[in-house]
């Protein structure tokens, strides 16, 4: 018997979020999950929240019953991980010269662009991303506050990065490779670009082990979520090991992602209730509704974790 989790879930299209073993299939789906004018408009709405930063968030001191909570605590999970990022280089940044990083899966540009913004020492920041629409509003909004002279976006996937060797000096990723066709590739791909002595730090979903949570319940998020390689925070680890990394250390913060899932959910209910202003897809939200009660008590129940893995490349041999 399916667990209440699964069989209370809303109905997802099998032939877009079916979990195929086809890695071409696999990224046209992830493009459907993100990049139609339905969920653009959807994101920005619920995760937005006022900012253009729609990942999950670090509630740290943020007032949850104050307007723009959701984006607050968004914006300060990408300063906390870049902060991380900054102190595994800090000789990169104390030397001065140029200093570039990547965002692998960076959506929107939100971390980018706020980042640029804060710090001067950032020379160049790229931004590699597989939907072309977010694309078109990061580069546009990069444009507009004068910073696409410090931010490049390009339109690609992280498993195959379109970039040479050793070439930046921090690989940092927000809630984005939960969508990887294999995590070991991926891992290894960032490797690959980031210089020797830098830093990769990422967030990310990632499968739990709650006790009396089943392989179905599993299954049946990953295979309805473009997840194709579903990793607990140990197996992240030992795979990031696997493709070369060093010095790798998981940070657990799982209770946040459930406060970002009570306000979402909060928000959804909110805009179904005013009448839907807005005009967002009736059907979305409905199955958004659904979908976010049943995450909250996943949570309680072991069926995710949430946080941060980071991680040093080796120095290049004398």
């Amino acid at each position: 018997m399916a667990s209440p989790a699964v069989s209370t879930a809303a109905h997802v299209d099998p032939d877009t979020y079916g979990k195929s073993g086809c890695i071409n299939k696999h990224v046209e789906g992830v493009k459907k999950q993100y990049d139609t004018p339905e969920k653009l408009e959807f994101y920005a709405q619920v995760m937005g929240d006022g900012t253009d930063n729609i990942h999950f968030g670090k509630y740290d001191g943020v007032d949850l019953d104050q307007p723009g909570a959701y984006g607050k605590a968004s914006e300060q999970m990408t300063d906390y991980m870049f902060n991380l990022a900054k102190g595994l280089v800090s000789n990169a940044v104390s030397e001065g010269g140029e200093f570039s990083y990547v965002d692998l899966g960076s959506g929107t540009g939100a971390a980018a662009l706020r980042l640029v913004q804060m710090h001067d020492f950032i020379t160049h920041a790229t931004c590699l991303n597989l939907c072309e629409e977010q694309n078109v509003l990061a580069r546009k909004r990069a444009a507009e506050i004068g910073l696409d002279g410090r931010i490049k976006v390009v339109t690609g996937t992280y498993e195959e990065a379109p970039f040479g060797d050793d070439q930046f000096d921090v690989s940092f990723s927000q809630d984005a490779f939960v969508h990887a066709f294999s995590k070991v590739k991926t891992f290894s791909e960032a490797l690959r670009v980031t210089k020797p002595g830098g830093a990769f730090i990422f967030c990310d979903l990632m499968c739990g082990a709650g006790e009396g949570v089943s392989e179905e319940e599993l299954a049946t998020f990953a295979a309805t979520n473009m997840v194709n390689d579903w990793l607990s925070p140990e197996q992240n680890v030992a795979a990031c090991k696997e493709a070369g990394w060093a010095d790798v250390t998981f940070v657990n913060l799982t209770g946040d992602i459930r406060i970002s899932f009570q306000l979402m959910l909060k928000k959804v209910e909110t805009i179904i209730d005013s009448g839907n202003p807005d005009n967002i897809d009736d059907k979305l939200l409905q199955s958004y509704k659904v979908n976010l009660a049943n995450r909250i008590t996943q949570v309680d129940r072991g069926v995710f974790k949430w946080g941060v893995v980071h991680a040093k490349k080796p120095a290049a041999s004398a």
